[in-house]
């Protein structure tokens, strides 16, 4: 099967540093033929990856005859971007998150829909190997039905929502959201955006099987920044276990009435050497009922740990173009854990009122993320055939 001919729109960040290196290592799947980018000088990282560089979206879609694309562009530009892609019939993957409401979404769903073209989107924590070998270990059952999940001091946000309602397994039924704002010392963080004061949230969620999340996050743990973030806590809780971070907890069945110890089983990892860079081959876990293995399906890119999620992502794109499989996370699945994060917002702007999913009007969050859109823009954000030529900078 031959190489998918894809451009990268937006050549910032995450596309230049997560998406291009990768796309570069997986020749047998794709072929980067263009880089779009408004700015030229980063437009110009084509010319590094033999490809052409563009600072014109319509130009690059009239020039190059493409399979797919892939879009690092800002948030704010993904439904132009998307709809335009899908209205010239090139399946795309999207950044996250898909959109920063749930109509801009529904925009961009129907476009893929309307034009019949794929619509991937690159949630990548649950795509981690550490999450993939904990994923199956919940579906063994080795800590029994899963209870509760703690996400404390971890990226929060629509990242965290999707990997709790990974990991629950359910749906979620309803949000509740706290947030809370305070000073702190003034200071440029290592990603060069400036903090004065603190952000924090905390969501409860609850999911349909009985499952009950929580999960805190805030704009200077994100950074690093003034000593937090430098400890955190994700474990999930089950009716037989537990697993903390990186080890898995059961109790041996001669310590369960007395419920005084459990053995601590670490995900041990089996790496190798390739060409400079040390590459995770597989990782286990030795269980009482046996050990537990998630082999890595692309060691043969000799990619870092880091870059394997950013691997399967680009892969549930080219099996959807190529085999015409439904992609692995999808737009509804991104659009589902946005909407989580948004109704974490609007509760904690309602006064930490609990929120049944899914959310029915338009919220007050929504409709503050699209007046600052007009404002900051000169257009609706609905506007997308006007937007499609508008530089959207990082916020």
């Amino acid at each position: 099967m031959s190489p998918l001919r894809v451009a990268l729109i937006g050549a910032g960040r995450r596309g230049r540093g997560a998406h291009l290196p990768v796309i570069a290592r997986m020749t047998d799947r794709f072929e980067l033929v263009a880089v779009g980018d408004v700015d030229p000088e980063a437009a110009r990282v084509a010319e590094e990856y033999g490809a052409r560089g563009y600072t014109s979206l319509r130009e690059l879609v009239a020039q190059e005859r493409l399979d797919a694309a892939v879009v690092t562009v800002p948030g704010d530009a993904h439904p132009a971007v998307v709809w335009f892609l899908a209205e010239h019939g090139v399946p795309a993957l999207v950044e996250t998150p898909i959109a920063p409401t749930r109509p801009l979404a529904d925009l961009m769903i129907a476009a893929a829909a309307r034009n019949r073209v794929v619509l991937e989107v690159a949630e990548n924590y649950y795509r981690a190997p550490v999450e993939r070998l904990k994923s199956a270990v919940i579906a063994a059952g080795a800590i029994g039905a899963v209870s509760r999940l703690h996400r404390i001091f971890h990226e929060g946000g629509y990242h965290g929502m999707s990997l709790l309602r990974h990991h629950a397994g359910a749906a979620p039924t309803s949000v509740l959201g706290i947030a809370h704002e305070t000073p702190v010392l003034p200071h440029t963080d290592r990603m060069k955006r400036h903090h004065a004061r603190e952000s924090w949230s905390m969501g409860v969620i609850d999911f349909d099987n009985g499952a009950l999340a929580v999960m805190s996050y805030s704009n200077v743990i994100h950074a690093r920044s003034l000593g937090r973030g430098q400890t955190s806590i994700g474990q999930i809780d089950g009716t037989a276990g537990t697993i903390l971070e990186k080890v898995v907890y059961t109790v041996p069945p001669a310590e369960v009435e007395s419920g005084a110890r459990a053995d601590g089983h670490p995900i041990q990892r089996r790496m190798r050497e390739m060409e400079g860079t040390n590459v995770l081959e597989a990782l286990s876990v030795e269980l009482p009922g046996g050990t537990l293995t998630w082999e890595n399906p692309y060691v043969r890119y000799g990619l870092a740990e880091g870059q394997v999620s950013v691997a399967d992502e680009l892969e549930s794109l080219a099996r959807a173009v190529q085999e015409g499989r439904p992609p692995e996370y999808g737009a509804a699945r991104a659009r589902l854990d946005q909407e989580m994060n948004l109704a974490m917002a609007e509760s904690a702007r309602r006064g930490r009122h609990p929120l049944s999913l899914p959310l029915a009007d338009l919220t007050e969050a929504e409709a503050a993320i699209h007046e600052e859109f007009r404002r900051a823009c000169g257009r609706d954000p609905e506007d997308v055939e006007g937007l499609v030529d508008h530089f959207f900078p990082r916020r």
